[in-house]
């Protein structure tokens, strides 16, 4: 997705139609189109199955690529489309929800999640509440979500973290309860968060880059430069918690796709380290992404610059 023209228009790109997917065809209805008219929005957010705006008004537009039926989750609820909005967040990954930041501070979830009944059984372990209290207290700056968890940015620079995944495996458990387990360096001087499937990012105000969750390989996946064809020597190994030395410093905005970390550096330079999937080298900077970029995005398995 992005904003283009005067008019702050949205645009998205493939567009997705009724049909869905090849090989996974849908029944006809399962598809709401972007609203018509569209404009002066100022922030948009793409989910698994639907899509956000933020209009300059404060008011929140959803529509959807896949319908569930269920009139609790196609439509977003008056006391949000009603609510004056500073930023939206959509899950990552196949996640379903939404996070909204409003004007006053606090924090909302759709569709809301019951984290004691959801999480049931043995899985209560993995999980952290939802702090109800401090989320609407007013003290919130920025939100990101994750796959299954939230990242809440206070004023105080304070990272605040909640949610969890109920995961099939050990491991899978394992690392979604480490992205919402805050480090004590996002306790303090944090400018801005992200959140990808299971792993959490923090920026500090002096341009380093604190991780925690699930690990992400700051090489090629074992792979060498020669096999891979990149054209230039690896990414340094990995510094405290697993982030390259590269975005220990001069960091100005970051990003988190479903197994990645996006880093926007000093002079407009992108550097890029996680996991590799099949066919996609995501941790290869083009020449294009080198220098001039002014902003950043990241998918499930992409990510973006804008120069």
């Amino acid at each position: 997705m992005a904003i283009y023209g005067p008019e702050r228009r949205v645009i998205e790109w493939p567009r997705i139609n009724e049909t869905g997917f090849p090989g996974y065809p849908r029944p006809n209805g399962t598809y709401r189109d972007q609203p018509p008219n569209l404009t002066n929005v100022t922030a948009i957010a793409a989910g698994q199955s639907h899509s956000l705006a933020l209009r300059k008004s404060g008011r929140v537009v959803m529509w959807t690529r896949r319908l569930t039926g269920d009139n609790r989750t196609d439509y977003l609820p008056n006391f949000i489309t009603r609510a004056t909005v500073k930023a939206i967040a959509a899950a990552k990954g196949g996640s379903t929800f939404s996070m909204f930041l409003l004007k006053n501070g606090s924090v909302l979830e759709w569709p809301p999640r019951n984290y004691s009944e959801i999480y049931s059984g043995n899985f209560t372990t993995w999980i952290v509440p939802r702090p109800d209290a401090l989320l609407m207290s007013g003290s919130v700056k920025a939100i990101a979500a994750g796959y299954e968890h939230c990242l809440a940015l206070l004023k105080n620079g304070t990272v605040v973290a909640w949610g969890g995944k109920r995961g099939t495996t050990q491991a899978g458990l394992s690392a979604q309860f480490k992205s919402i387990q805050v480090p004590a360096a996002a306790q303090a001087n944090v400018t801005a968060i992200a959140a990808g499937m299971a792993h959490s990012l923090a920026l500090l105000k002096n341009g380093t880059v604190v991780a925690w969750g699930r690990a992400l390989p700051a090489g090629y996946n074992g792979a060498t430069c020669a096999a891979i064809g990149c054209g230039g020597a690896p990414p340094p190994p990995g510094g405290p918690n697993g982030v390259p030395y590269a975005a220990l410093s001069g960091v100005k905005a970051i990003s988190a796709g479903q197994n990645i970390a996006v880093t926007l550096l000093t002079g407009g330079r992108v550097f890029v380290w996680g996991q590799t999937t099949t066919g996609l080298v995501l941790n290869i900077i083009p020449p294009e992404a080198q220098s001039g970029v002014v902003g950043i995005g990241a998918g499930s398995f992409w990510w973006m610059a804008i120069k």
